[in-house]
């Protein structure tokens, strides 16, 4: 069993990022202009209120972008995944059935976790207030499983099929609390990054207010980009340690 260090782990996937910005641009050179007019096309046809439901064809809008972020964040993630473990540089358009299972796996994933949640959020609405507290253990242990779980979303990416859900749970026993802090320091360099934009959109309200809808858009496109390249380099970084046998 070899023992997960989440600093060498994070370092490791930022580290990724931070050397390969060419190839995150490249990989990212069609899907981002492209959610970027999507959005800007929505924010001038369907303008709306904050408080305002929205319109049937806002919704339907709004769908349409939700469904090409996923197709586009399974391209980016695939041929990142690709480039990092097999040197493969990939076409930034790249919609393939490798691309479709790794979308598929990665909602399957997301539903595997979130539907607990959902049902433990349901059920804290009708007890007292106090048995909140215990959400938070829950949402620990569900971001932990998420993160284990994705260890399969590489080999995915490299075309494995005999590689699934279990083999990645079983890959990382042993590692749990590690694991929950690769889950912790994601969402901190997250946060982190979030937190910057946010400045600068609000630094731009005061400057020159008319522009904030284009710049919070251009924000938007910018840490897309970079969460889809340093998360998949998450799982990449765990992929490679766990089930590659390579060292940080």
């Amino acid at each position: 069993m070899r023992t997960l260090s989440p600093f060498k782990a994070v370092l490791h996937a930022l580290n990724s990022v931070s050397t390969y910005p060419g190839a995150a641009i490249r990989f990212g050179m069609f899907w981002i202009p492209l959610l970027f007019v999507i959005g800007l096309v929505e924010w001038a046809l369907f303008p709306q209120a904050p408080d305002a439901p929205p319109s049937g064809a806002a919704l339907f809008m709004q769908m349409a972008s939700a469904a090409l972020s996923l197709i586009g964040f399974g391209s980016m993630a695939v041929s990142w995944h690709r480039f990092i473990l097999r040197d493969e540089v990939g076409s930034p358009t790249r919609v393939d059935p490798i691309v479709w299972r790794y979308v598929g796996n990665s909602l399957l994933i997301m539903v595997m976790i979130l539907a607990p949640i959902v049902v433990m959020a349901a059920v804290m609405a009708i007890l007292p207030p106090i048995f909140s507290v215990l959400f938070l253990p829950v949402a620990v242990v569900a971001g932990a499983s998420a993160v284990r779980l994705s260890i399969k979303l590489p080999a995915v990416a490299l075309g494995r099929t005999d590689f699934g859900f279990r083999d990645a749970w079983a890959a990382s026993t042993g590692n749990f609390w590690q694991i929950v802090g690769v889950f912790f320091l994601n969402a901190a360099v997250v946060f982190s990054a979030g937190a910057v934009f946010m400045l600068v959109l609000w630094l731009v309200e005061r400057i020159l207010p008319a522009a904030v809808p284009v710049v919070a858009l251009l924000i938007a496109a910018a840490f897309q980009l970079a969460y889809v390249m340093f998360n998949a380099s998450i799982f990449t970084s765990l992929y490679g340690f766990f089930i590659e046998k390579r060292d940080f």
